[in-house]
């Protein structure tokens, strides 16, 4: 019994959390503000994925773009040529980038460290100058414009507002279903890999199998998140993926921090803004990026969530403080 006592207070949390993210669209009225939001929903999906690789397998990716703009162009040439709805081109866009990202982790198995970053960086860039380059399909630089907007129930989603939902109910969804792995044996093994891959592979795990899973886990992410960019946006260009934009995925993975799910959010919600207000310094953007990283590296080698213990002991050392000096003054009170 006092075991669901103790959970009522978790869920009533829980419940508040839920109803202060809805009223988000009617509490933000400026439309730059909810635009801002929204991106942040979009990159969280991305970076939750590449959690999940680098974080969790230990595997550090550079070529997330690739497979966001893998997931961007699958989806809008599906919903322009094909008709199809939203919903299936995503989902099929998806099953592509999962199908590239085991194509790219099977030779990258015998990669560690800065050979597997130059591989995904290559990877990355091979996307790009295919986007470039492959004219009759993607339209080259110009890029794939008026791509459709997402319906749902026979009602169009394309103002902020719509989009937000939509946004956000994908990506708590994305958020429970990588809890969920990670909190399961799969996510176990991964981590197990990343602490010692020859102990695991000693003790009988198929490695090779369970990073493979991780890079199209990742892949995964990254397409949706690209499908939903596209629609959101409406455009789909080569500018949209570049090398700076992994770099950017990648610092919001580690400032957030990459063993953290929730992390995802925290690293998308921080650099988002930060990159908002030093866009008068875009032309520096990676040495800011990289910046930032070192600091994080040294002052917060877990990222922002895992300052959270941090917080709660100096919080329960307060407390304690204060208790202890109550209980002197209480003392000299009485023997006076």
């Amino acid at each position: 019994m006092e075991r669901y006592k103790s959970s009522i207070p978790t869920c009533l949390y829980k419940l508040g959390f839920i109803a202060v993210i809805l009223c988000v669209p009617y509490i933000i009225r400026n439309l730059y503000y909810l635009h801002l939001i929204n991106l942040i929903g979009i990159y969280c999906l991305v970076v939750i994925g590449l959690n999940i690789l680098t974080g969790y397998t230990g595997q550090i990716s550079m070529g997330q773009a690739g497979f966001f703009a893998v997931g961007a162009y699958t989806s809008a040439l599906l919903m322009m040529k094909l008709g199809l709805s939203f919903w299936v081109a995503t989902l099929i866009a998806a099953v592509v980038a999962a199908v590239l990202g085991i194509i790219i982790a099977i030779p990258a198995l015998r990669l560690t460290g800065p050979y597997l970053v130059m591989a995904t960086v290559g990877f990355g860039e091979i996307i790009r100058l295919i986007l470039v380059n492959w004219v009759p399909v993607t339209r080259g630089a110009a890029g794939l414009t008026a791509i459709p907007a997402p319906s749902l129930f026979g009602f169009r989603i394309i103002s902020e507002k719509s989009f937000f939902y939509l946004i956000y109910i994908v990506v708590a969804l994305g958020i429970l279903i990588a809890v969920r792995i990670s909190n399961s044996k799969i996510g176990r093994t991964f981590i197990a890999i990343r602490e010692d891959e020859l102990a695991a592979k000693s003790m009988g795990v198929p490695t090779n199998t369970y990073k493979v899973s991780a890079f199209a886990i990742s892949a995964i992410y990254a397409g949706i998140a690209g499908s939903m960019f596209g629609c959101f946006s409406g455009v789909a260009s080569p500018d949209a993926f570049t090398f700076n934009d992994s770099v950017g995925f990648l610092c919001m993975s580690i400032i957030g921090g990459s063993r953290s799910i929730y992390g995802a959010f925290i690293g998308s919600v921080t650099l988002t803004f930060v990159s908002e207000l030093l866009r008068f310094m875009q032309l520096y953007r990676l040495i800011i990026y990289g910046a930032i990283l070192l600091l994080t590296a040294i002052l917060m080698p877990q990222g922002l969530s895992g300052m959270g213990p941090v917080f709660r002991k100096f919080s329960h050392r307060w407390k304690g403080k204060r208790r202890l000096h109550g209980n002197i003054q209480h003392s000299q009170r009485k023997e006076r």
